[in-house]
């Protein structure tokens, strides 16, 4: 019988399974052997390759993703630390205080108290610049395809590439097609090599998807979408208008969830300086 050939990638896709699992039932307790079925390993190996693929165990994966969470509810929202700590799946508030010191180095108190530093610096350098147009807008929910991009934001151009091969393969890029980007961290609270962008295409709810992909819905809900025009390496500071100049006197409050960017050209046919992106902010409920 010949040999089956396992390549990283192949064991980086089936883990991506396992990931969306926890990050869709993050709040909930799943056993081991649910994730390894998921990622179509055995019990037996599936702690091991996890760790060693993703440089952590589970356990410290689904901690490291609450405590996130959290940080980023922590300045969007008013929400009661003993709240927060609960829902980061911690008893009290002085074990949810000790964890959050370990990780952030500063507890949870002062870390709402402080301002973000990369808000800070672009509103002092913008404060007497235009303000980029939002309009608060109701989304439906999405089907897409992705793949997903672990790392800095620098090598998301390259990784793209891959995804464009992969839906020109399977006839996914009509006249226009129907791109997102997905970025679930927040750089400033998550270290660089541990962040996460979704490289995403829309499809049917009929379509099924081979071992290179993930299938997930984007959700629906009411968002701020600010229009950013040009280059996607400046897409931060449109980020940054909709978050930091925007919402605060808005009257609405940010959701945790991911920013979801929509590309309305096609980068391929588009100069540079026409490029149009959607960066839409879900708006809390």
């Amino acid at each position: 019988m010949p040999r089956r050939q396992t390549t990283e990638a192949d064991y980086q896709r089936r883990l991506l399974r396992a990931q969306q699992l926890l990050q869709e039932r993050l709040d909930e307790p799943l056993e081991p052997t649910t994730l390894a079925r998921a990622a179509h390993f055995s019990l037996h190996h599936f702690h091991r390759i996890f760790r060693a693929q993703m440089g952590e165990t589970v356990m410290e994966h689904v901690r490291r993703l609450r405590l996130e969470r959290a940080a980023r509810r922590l300045r969007a929202t008013d929400v009661r630390l003993l709240d927060l700590a609960l829902e980061a799946g911690y008893e009290s508030h002085e074990a949810f205080t000790r964890a959050f010191i370990s990780r952030f180095g500063v507890p949870p108190s002062e870390f709402r108290e402080q301002p973000s530093s990369r808000v800070l610096a672009w509103s002092q350098a913008q404060s007497r610049a235009p303000g980029v147009d939002v309009q608060v807008r109701d989304c439906p929910a999405l089907r897409v395809a992705f793949m997903r991009h672990r790392g800095s934001y620098a090598g998301v151009g390259p990784f793209w590439e891959r995804m464009m091969d992969w839906a020109t393969r399977h006839g996914l890029l009509g006249a226009e097609p129907v791109l997102y980007g997905v970025c679930p961290d927040d750089p400033e609270v998550t270290a660089e090599e541990l962040l996460r962008f979704d490289a995403c295409v829309a499809v049917g709810q009929a379509f099924v998807a081979d071992d290179a992909v993930g299938i997930m819905d984007l959700p629906a809900g009411t968002y701020a979408v600010g229009l950013h025009r040009g280059s996607y390496a400046r897409l931060n500071e449109t980020y940054l208008e909709v978050i930091g100049r925007w919402f605060p006197t808005s009257g609405y409050e940010l959701a945790p969830d991911a920013v979801v960017e929509h590309y309305l050209n096609d980068p391929a046919r588009t100069p540079e300086e026409e490029l149009l992106t959607e960066v839409r902010v879900r708006v809390a409920d």
